[in-house]
């Protein structure tokens, strides 16, 4: 992408809400230079009306105050070089975007983006990828496998059910020299392994880019290639899925995965529902195969809840896609796009540009 192919002045349109902090902070990348536009408001209707009802949650519509007209509004997104793109986002928005140098999405999978017209079109586009909560959803990953080796998911019903006797009570387990085992050793599960090794235990992963296996190298005990998934899972006290979905994970998590781990191993999914098959995750909690399972996302879970046998099955614990959340904003997506822009002006390469042939 070469610089002296911008125009002198170049249109920065922003489309999540932000800060004016960081509207001044994408500003100061070239004052004489950059005319940052937040335009996030302009595009609320339009993100509510493409956007599943499951997604926009319960609360009503929030008001906003719209400051253009629908043809200044198109006018500025026909001339922006660089675009922040909102999560939920409209599907129409793209075939306006004519001057667009890049678009940038603030998740890091980009899964979501399936069967819209952003999927694989020729205008480059970045991803947040190991940028978005991953310290966060690592912590709620390593909270969860407490839990289930100390026994509090059974306690909390237990408590509502106002059962305190001691032999309703399972037998608690250390973490300390059990084995994690991390599906995808990416931004999230580097934290994983990072908070698990701290806890004492012993870390095994996998990583698509992995060409042979590795000992105790990027933060793990051993790295093993995609391919010996199955080598891996044998060895897990606990099983964190932590990798992108592409056609080559969906599915990944299958009859045959579950009889390669240990009996009373625990899966921990917070990477998306899709790279699990449900059924055999059922199959296996049923069967006691599997001790439980913590799952943060579940299939379609921007658009419907988790259906009624996954969860009614034994020893499962579901939360709707709410492990990024924090007190403390750990989402840098901006930070790589201020950094895209950065590039885009000086002809550098971009980082995080989408390999639409990976997925990711």
């Amino acid at each position: 992408m070469a610089g002296d192919a911008l125009p002198e002045r170049v249109n920065i349109l922003v489309l999540t809400p932000i800060t004016e902090q960081r509207i001044a902070q994408l500003r100061a990348i070239a004052p004489e230079r950059l005319r940052v536009i937040a335009a996030h408001d302009e595009l609320h209707e339009a993100i509510r009306a493409d956007s599943p009802p499951a997604l926009l949650g319960s609360a009503p519509p929030r008001e906003v105050k719209r400051t253009m007209t629908d043809a200044t509004r198109d006018e500025i997104l026909a001339s922006a070089h660089a675009i922040l793109m909102p999560f939920p986002f409209p599907k129409g928005l793209l075939a306006g975007a004519r001057s667009a140098k890049f678009l940038h999405w603030p998740f890091a999978g980009v899964s979501n983006l399936r069967g819209s017209a952003y999927w694989d079109a020729a205008v480059p586009q970045t991803s947040s990828r190991g940028a978005t909560n991953a310290l966060p959803i690592a912590e709620l990953t390593m909270a969860a496998a407490v839990m289930f080796a100390k026994g509090l998911h059974v306690a909390v019903r237990n408590t509502d059910a106002g059962n305190f006797r001691r032999d309703a009570f399972p037998l608690m387990r250390t973490v300390t020299g059990k084995t994690m085992g991390i599906v995808g050793l990416g931004g999230i599960g580097a934290h994983v392994a990072r908070l698990a090794r701290g806890a004492g235990m012993r870390v095994v992963a996998t990583r698509r880019s992995a060409e042979r296996r590795a000992a105790d190298t990027d933060g793990v005990d051993v790295l093993y290639p995609a391919a010996e998934l199955h080598q891996m899972l044998a060895e897990c006290d606990f099983v964190a899925v932590c990798a992108m979905l592409t056609p080559e994970t969906e599915g990944l998590l299958n009859d045959a995965a579950f009889d390669a781990m240990k009996p009373g191993a625990v899966l921990l999914n917070v990477a998306r529902g899709e790279i699990v098959d449900e059924d055999a995750l059922v199959r296996a909690l049923r069967s006691g195969k599997l001790a439980g399972a913590y799952i943060d996302v579940y299939r379609d879970d921007f658009v419907s809840p988790p259906s009624p046998r996954l969860a009614t099955a034994p020893n499962i614990v579901i939360t709707p896609h709410v492990s990024g959340r924090s007190d403390v904003n750990h989402a840098y997506a901006f930070d790589i796009f201020r950094d895209n822009v950065r590039r885009m002006l000086n002809g550098e390469p971009l980082v995080n540009l989408i390999d639409w042939s990976r997925g990711y």
